[in-house]
């Protein structure tokens, strides 16, 4: 992928900025990530049109993307290990997603689910978590088959979060 994302910054990179190496890196690094982010999501859209989860992979994604850029947790060292857990995971959500209905309770799993990704995370944003508990009030108004998606994000940032803990060997 550095190879790609590397050829790839050097056609579109202006003459003027080729000889700044730091400017180079910096490009070379945001080509990496878009392209990351692209074949996964590519790659994901594909699975879920093979399995008839496409609407699931939406409702996922729509959550659980910004969720995810919130917080500092785990990631891959490598692509082809990043675009399989990844795959895997959006996968095994969509399924559950789609195979779940709303339950009672589930509000309340949702709000202790908050709580640990509150506890678990390294920037402890209350702002962020007040916004999601206003968020889960508001969908279970709109529609509560919504909240299995929202259970399913937290619970994954909370798995992202807890490995990062253990990446850095520190003490929760």
């Amino acid at each position: 992928m550095n190879k790609l994302a590397k050829f790839l910054t050097t056609k579109i990179v202006p003459d003027e900025y080729k000889d700044n190496l730091e400017q180079i890196e910096v490009a070379v690094y945001g080509m990496e990530g878009f392209l990351c982010n692209t074949t996964t999501i590519a790659l994901a859209l594909i699975i879920s049109f093979l399995f008839h989860t496409t609407k699931e992979l939406c409702l996922f994604l729509l959550f659980f993307v910004p969720l995810r850029s919130s917080y500092k947790s785990f990631h891959c060292k490598t692509f082809i290990n990043c675009l399989i857990l990844s795959n895997l995971t959006v996968f095994v959500a969509t399924i559950i997603i789609q195979n779940l209905s709303y339950y009672i309770g589930i509000e309340f799993i949702n709000l202790i689910l908050i709580w640990a990704n509150f506890y678990l995370s390294f920037e402890r944003n209350i702002i962020l978590h007040i916004i999601l508990s206003m968020i889960i009030c508001l969908v279970h108004f709109i529609s509560k088959s919504y909240l299995i998606t929202i259970m399913i994000s937290l619970c994954i940032n909370t798995v992202l979060l807890l490995l990062k803990r253990g990446e850095n060997n520190e003490k929760i």
